[in-house]
């Protein structure tokens, strides 16, 4: 039956003025004189949308449940040009009361989704609707494992966000979902670090740490991602855990550390490569190699280890510095042998002259007991090295 201009003009007016007054009194007349009702539901504007439509996007709860009633799940399910149809449009604006209009005659609309297989539970999510949100997961939690056609989940783009109260309650509802990726093999985790909530990555990584050094498609962990994103709280955060890998070599041969080399100079640069190289970060180029530095400074730290013990035995014994002077042979003789060790040998320069002018005061004699009690200078110590030209001790 063709549906009156009048009636349907005069409905739509109605609705889009909340007027659930006039709403009550045009479906009477309708009913009363004939008009089918059904029809009056199935009616659409020039954008597709339905009364029912133009009510949930409004927010007007009393005009929903008006017009439930003469909407079937197929009318109701009509998708206006944005691709959206009335349950999905209420949830997207947080109209939680509507919401709740919706699931109790039809449960089942938490799973209908848009053509990019978008869910109302996504669309409330991203918008930070917390209570239709948790109204959606009260009815049917296991939409909250939908995922669009890009392989993202609510939680992906509402930890890219930051959106920490839906995270924490999407994670409380089902954990399993922390460690889904998208389509480029990204976590929710890849996800939060290029954003700035430092809360949200803490907590996925309490519901699931194992994720921390989880590779995308292109061989990116998080601190790849946070590092070229120009995020230092969030290097910090990361590096914060021992389970890191600091190291991981990405699909381009990229660490971290390369990646923070080609940030822009300025004070998130400075901050980032000042953590990574406390924790021991590397260039691609340099990983699996003996860092120098930190060889030198365990050679030097062992051979100061080395002679304070000596010395604390000579103090208790009243010997000479007899162990002194063979450690510091041994160690000469070791970095002669080995030319291509640099490290040891710029040590063992160090701790020579660093003992030299220690001990070499009027009076200190070396007392070689095992040549028969005879009595050197400690300016042996010169036969060394320092009389020695420099290619004969490199």
């Amino acid at each position: 039956m063709d549906l009156p201009p009048l009636s349907h003009q005069a409905l739509f007016a109605a609705v889009r003025s909340a007027d659930a007054a006039a709403v009550r009194a045009l479906l009477a007349d309708a009913e009363a004189s004939g008009t089918s009702l059904a029809a009056l539901a199935a009616a659409q504007t020039d954008a597709g949308e339905t009364a029912l439509y133009v009510a949930a996007e409004a927010g007007s709860e009393e005009v929903v449940r008006l017009l439930l009633p003469i909407y079937d799940l197929e009318d109701a399910s009509v998708r206006s040009r944005l691709d959206l149809d009335a349950f999905h449009v209420a949830a997207k604006q947080g109209h939680t009361g509507v919401v709740k209009e919706f699931l109790g005659r039809w449960p089942e609309l938490c799973s209908v989704c848009d053509s990019s297989n978008t869910s109302p539970l996504y669309s409330a999510a991203v918008k930070d609707h917390l209570d239709v949100v948790n109204a959606i997961l009260d009815t049917d939690d296991s939409c909250i494992r939908i995922v669009r056609k890009n392989g993202k989940t609510s939680l992906h783009t509402a930890a890219r966000i930051g959106y920490h109260r839906i995270v924490k309650a999407l994670i409380e509802r089902d954990p399993g979902i922390v460690p889904i990726k998208d389509r480029k093999g990204q976590t929710a985790l890849h996800m939060a670090v290029k954003g700035k909530n430092t809360d949200v990555v803490e907590e996925l990584l309490m519901a699931d740490v194992s994720i921390l050094n989880v590779r995308d498609k292109k061989g990116n962990t998080a601190l790849h991602i946070a590092t070229r994103k120009w995020r230092p709280l969030m290097v910090q955060l990361l590096l914060s855990y021992e389970t890191l890998e600091v190291n991981a070599i990405n699909g381009q041969n990229e660490t971290a550390m390369d990646l923070a080399d080609k940030v822009p100079y300025g004070e998130s640069k400075m901050e980032i490569i000042e953590w990574l190289t406390e924790a021991g970060a590397k260039n691609a180029r340099n990983v699996g190699k003996v860092d120098e530095a930190s060889e030198l400074r365990r050679t030097v730290s062992d051979i100061k280890h080395n002679v304070q013990a000596q010395l604390n035995e000579n103090a208790k014994t009243n010997k000479r510095v007899t162990g002194i002077r063979k450690e510091l042979q041994k160690l000469h003789r070791e970095a002669i042998q080995n030319t291509i060790n640099s490290v040891t040998m710029v040590a063992t320069l160090i701790a020579s002259i660093a003992f030299v002018a220690i001990f070499n005061l009027p009076g200190q004699y070396f007392q070689d007991v095992k040549d028969g009690g005879d009595i050197d200078h400690l300016g042996r110590l010169g036969n060394w090295c320092p009389e020695a030209s420099y290619q004969d001790c490199k």
